[in-house]
Parts: C-alpha cells; structure tokens; sequence
C-alpha cells in the first residue's frame, strides 16, 4: 500500500476548494529571468489557509466519528 492509498482510506470532511490555484507573477518573472508561479492557499476555503484547513479536515471526521460536540487543536510550537 502506498501512503498515498493509506492517506485516501483515511477519512475526513472536506473543507477545502481543492485544488488551488497557481497564480503566474509577469514582474517578478522578468526580473528573475524565469517563469515564476506562487500556489495560491489563501485561498483554500474558510479557515486561514495552507495545512490548517488539511488537518481540519482529518480532526473534524475523527471528531464526528466518536461522537465529540466541540475540539480544542493547535499548531505546531
């Protein structure tokens, strides 16, 4: 089993607009001399963005699954 396949059997609620944009930066890529491209996770969905809203989306299915009413969770220190 590939962690892929491990990733997808685990389950989770979908808070996310997957997937996100790629947005090309003209300036910044003349200036550089190459193509240069910034992934767009601000825009994400309603939380703040990035990793934030991927571990929701695991916590909160876990969380449904047992029955919990309200979490508590944090980021990394």
């Amino acid at each position: 089993m590939t962690f892929l396949d491990k990733l997808n059997s685990i389950e989770r609620i979908p808070l996310a607009k997957l997937p996100t944009p790629l947005e090309y930066l003209p300036r910044l890529s003349a200036e550089c001399g190459h193509p240069i491209y910034i992934k767009r996770d601000d825009e994400l969905g309603p939380a703040l963005g990035g990793n934030k809203t991927r571990k929701l989306e695991y916590l909160m299915a876990d969380a449904q699954k047992k029955g919990h009413r309200k979490i508590v969770t944090f980021g990394g220190l």
